[in-house]
């Protein structure tokens, strides 16, 4: 899919607008990603549940699912999300590096809301500077870090 690892490094963080319409499909989730809702509705069904999150609020996703979904931009505004992918090797990386173990698989929700957090929300805040820029490599492993 990616020619280069850098054209992956690069659609790490994600952002998604839509301007007064929806927009509805299917969504292979390859890696764990972390979300913000910034504005609109984001109806998510993972083929158990059907999840609805709304401006404000922040979301985990789990990795190798298939969901559906409807992005519904507000009246008259915009849906706006701005997503975290993580991959498999920062992960990797980051366990090797702090000494976290893996440990057996649990069984979890595939799509999970979080609860609300001022360091959730400063972090993806801090994010928006890259919406129209895209970080350098060492900026971006950084943030992603972050994220962990």
């Amino acid at each position: 899919m990616f020619k280069r690892e850098e054209d992956r490094k690069l659609v790490q963080i994600l952002h998604s607008c839509y301007v007064n319409r929806s927009r509805e499909g299917e969504q292979f989730i390859a890696e764990h990603v972390f979300s913000y809702q910034i504005s609109g509705t984001l109806h998510m069904d993972d083929g158990h549940k059907t999840h609805v999150f709304q401006e404000g609020d922040f979301r985990f996703c789990k990795r190798n699912n298939l969901v559906k979904f409807n992005k519904l931009p507000p009246e008259n505004g915009e849906f706006k999300s701005i997503s975290v992918r993580l991959d498999q090797q920062t992960l990797r990386d980051f366990s090797i590096e702090y000494g976290f173990d893996a440990v057996k698989k649990q069984d979890s929700e595939i799509i999970q809301l979080l609860k609300p957090d001022p360091l959730y929300k400063s972090y993806m805040e801090s994010l928006a500077p890259y919406q129209l820029k895209r970080p350098d490599e060492k900026l971006l492993s950084l943030k992603l870090r972050e994220a962990i």
